[in-house]
């Protein structure tokens, strides 16, 4: 059944009701979200728990969209009264650059939306005569410039008034016109429930799950990956660490209009990892607003389904908080932190003298593209109010903006500035006097989703501040290592252009991450990993990068595991299990491999997400061989696998997972690999580790370097040689080398799959 049925069938079961007294109002709440075919239209949840609601982004980058359209059923024909939830997104009153119009059946409404206040409201739409019960209903974008739209409300009462004011009233009040149980239904049972899919909530999720753990995965978005999803397309820092985060992340270069973006392939990567998990279950497009807590724990946490609004309720003895602006510990009324703590508090020498409310920033990274005609622009002059005399054709990092507002509570003022900056600057490139350089190129990408840097910082049994980075304190509890400047932004000329920022590094050696830090000090069931972690916001200017946030989840991910182990908290397994929470981490003892990918992840990783070489060479192995095609020579070799055929393909680049391949082979045999010894390369469970070594040197040193070998029997057909995971610092391990054995007395043919 449809939400819009439900809609209907709550609103005569009220008829019946009434008995023989005088009839109710008919009334009837659509939610845009919830339309049968949102068109060009995107939904935009970032700002829910402000305004209230979902609602739907005409994010056209100058070109009006399709037309959204749905078909609602009402419980009488007749004249209705049309209100409709939006915003003039641009406060200043002479400019109106998100309007719409609302169409009933071929009718347009009376008036024009977007175009009355700046802040959400409930506008006036006239009246519509009904002469049947269905009727179809579109939303007409006219500028392609973000006119945005909640919900629409119809009424046969003149005087019925829709409730505009978020919160416990108005989610009451949707509810009953939707028809949605007061109680929210049971998601499921799980041993923990991972709010937040980015970088830190992915790596917390699958980590739980390899170690066995029933996860339920919560992710408010149709991506996994936050900053490094493909909607924002932050490429990921720092040191990813010795577990699982190699897999997930997006280790790319290139600027954010490239199209098509690597991100793609690594946002389909991470999907089908976090799939592979059979423990594992996603919940994406759901929006966590709310936890229940009793006796200092957390017992559930309610979703919503950001299309329909309908709402689960998750239940598990531990919570990890992913969500970056540490909305669980919020809703559960843990301990947190907003802004710069003064110098003397944490005798920190980077902080400013007096502690304030600053935050870094939220940018959007956006781009253009060359292409074969021309491509007009119109002048904004709404948004070349804010950009100036600014002319661009693309934006990184620097384009950001907030550093002075609350960045939960002006969240949409802070990105709607941003799209003026971007839009104006464009605008001014575009029609210039340069625009004949600039006359074929087109905006390629512009998010509507921020790429948020900090919020609140959930407090834990141990604070992380600039001394213990500086001092590379050696924490007993260390699950996480360090290595990223301590990078704070500023903005670089507020008076003329807020929007634009620099970054002051300060170096820094690798550091350990205390699992103190990654649980609250006053929830005991809550967990934390990301930018929402025990830290100063000197600190958090080191640690906030995704491959750091990712070692965080995935040491939290074991944490929850060891809970469940031992029926404890996140506390508990500090006081009584830390060295089995090192010893997970470090893939030792009874935890060997604990954490190493099972073969169909590592086939998703080696066939999905990871490049194809370019090229690869069959050829036979010899001293004269080189451990990579074209480099790197052989100095000692197995003498069981000299004068066998061997499968190498080229280094590649460095800052990317050594490349997976494959090839064919026509009989049975039995395949090595030689597996380059830098971090935790990944092999999947279905090789065996054998005494043999391999070495090699670069020609650039005198340093040498040893491979371990590992095998594995294959049927003849295609032989998938998995990726190279490992990293140390910013240098991926080498693809691995393959040698072919046949059985004995056996020739074979091996040739490469492209």
């Amino acid at each position: 059944m449809r939400l819009h049925e439900k809609v209907v069938l709550a609103a005569v079961a009220a008829v019946l009701l009434a008995g023989s007294g005088p009839a109710p109002a008919a009334e009837v709440l659509v939610e845009a979200e919830g339309f049968d075919d949102s068109g060009g239209w995107v939904i935009d949840q970032q700002f829910m728990d402000v305004m209230g609601s979902p609602y739907l982004l005409a994010h056209g980058m100058g070109r009006p969209v399709k037309t959204a359209a749905t078909t609602v059923t009402f419980p009488e024909t007749g004249t209705y009264h049309l209100w409709v939830r939006t915003k003039d997104w641009v406060p200043e009153k002479e400019w109106s650059p998100g309007r719409f119009t609302v169409v009933v059946d071929g009718t347009p409404a009376d008036a024009v939306f977007g175009a009355e206040k700046p802040e959400w409201h409930w506008q006036k739409g006239g009246t519509v005569r009904l002469a049947k019960k269905r009727a179809r209903i579109e939303l007409v974008d006219m500028t392609g410039f973000e006119g945005r739209c909640d919900a629409l409300y119809f009424s046969t009462d003149a005087d019925a008034r829709p409730i505009n004011e978020s919160g416990e009233t108005m989610d009451a009040w949707r509810k009953r016109l939707l028809g949605l149980p007061e109680t929210p239904p049971s998601a499921g049972e799980f041993d923990v429930v991972v709010v937040g899919g980015g970088i830190a909530g992915t790596s917390a999720a699958v980590a739980a799950a390899r170690l066995g753990c029933e996860v339920a995965l919560v992710q408010d978005r149709p991506v996994l990956g936050g900053n490094a999803s493909g909607e924002i397309r932050v490429h990921t820092g720092g040191d990813p660490g010795p577990n699982i985060v190699n897999e997930i992340n997006a280790s790319y270069r290139g600027g954010a209009g490239k199209e098509p973006h690597p991100t793609k392939a690594f946002d389909d990567r991470r999907h089908a990892i976090v799939r592979a998990e059979k423990t594992l279950h996603l919940f994406l497009n759901t929006h966590v607003f709310a936890a229940a807590t009793k006796d200092g724990r957390i017992t559930s946490v309610d979703g919503k389904d950001i299309r329909t609004g309908k709402e689960l309720r998750f239940a598990a003895p531990v919570f990890i908080d992913c969500t970056g602006d540490g909305w669980v510990g919020y809703w559960a009324g843990a301990e947190y932190r907003v802004g710069r703590e003064a110098r003397d508090r944490h005798d920190e020498s980077i902080a400013p003298e007096k502690a304030d409310t600053m935050v870094l920033g939220t940018s959007l990274m956006w781009g253009s593209r060359k292409t074969d005609r021309q491509v007009p622009f119109p002048e904004v002059p709404w948004a070349q109010k804010v950009a100036k005399d600014m002319e661009a054709i693309e934006g990184n990092w620097t384009w950001e903006y907030g550093h002075y507002l609350d960045t939960i509570a002006d969240a949409e003022e802070i990105r709607d500035y941003l799209l003026r900056a971007i839009y104006g600057a464009w605008s001014n490139a575009k029609n210039g006097s340069n625009q004949a350089q600039f006359a074929n190129r087109d905006l390629s990408h512009v998010p509507f989703v921020g790429g948020k840097r900090e919020s609140r910082r959930l407090i834990g049994d141990t604070i992380l501040t600039q001394g213990d980075i500086q001092a590379c304190r050696p924490f007993p509890d260390g699950v996480a290592k360090g290595s990223w400047s301590i990078d704070l932004h500023y903005p670089k000329d507020y008076k003329k252009y807020p929007f634009r920022t620099y970054a002051q590094f300060n170096k820094v050696k690798p550091y350990p991450i205390p699992y103190r830090c990654l649980y609250s000090k006053n929830i005991e069931n809550l967990l934390m990993a990301g930018r929402n972690v025990s830290l100063t916001h000197v600190a958090l200017g080191s640690v906030r990068v995704m491959n750091t946030g990712g070692q965080l989840g995935v040491a939290t991910g074991a944490a929850a595991y060891l809970c469940k182990k031992y029926g404890t908290t996140p506390r508990g397994v500090y006081e009584k299990h830390l060295q089995d929470l090192l010893d997970i981490l470090a893939s030792r003892g009874d935890y060997e491999g604990a954490l190493d990918p099972s073969a169909e992840a590592a086939r998703i990783a080696a066939e999905v997400s990871v490049p194809q070489p370019e090229d690869l060479t069959v050829d036979t192995l010899t001293k004269l061989s080189n451990r990579c095609r074209g480099s790197y020579p052989i100095l000692e070799a197995p003498a069981d696998l000299l004068g066998q055929t061997c499968v190498t393909v080229a280094r590649g680049n460095y800052g990317a997972p050594g490349a997976a391949y494959a090839f064919t082979v026509d009989k049975p045999a039995t395949v090595y690999l030689s597996v380059h010894d830098r971090g935790r390369p990944g092999v999947p469970k279905g090789w065996t580790k054998t005494d043999m070594v391999l070495t090699w040197k670069t020609g650039s040193d005198k340093k040498t370097y040893t491979d371990a070998v590992w095998k594995k029997d294959v049927t003849a057909g295609k032989v998938q040689v998995p990726p190279h995971l490992g990293r140390e610092g910013k240098f991926f391990g080498l693809p691995h080398l393959a040698v072919v054995v046949p059985k004995e007395g056996e020739t074979i043919t091996v040739k490469p799959e492209k």
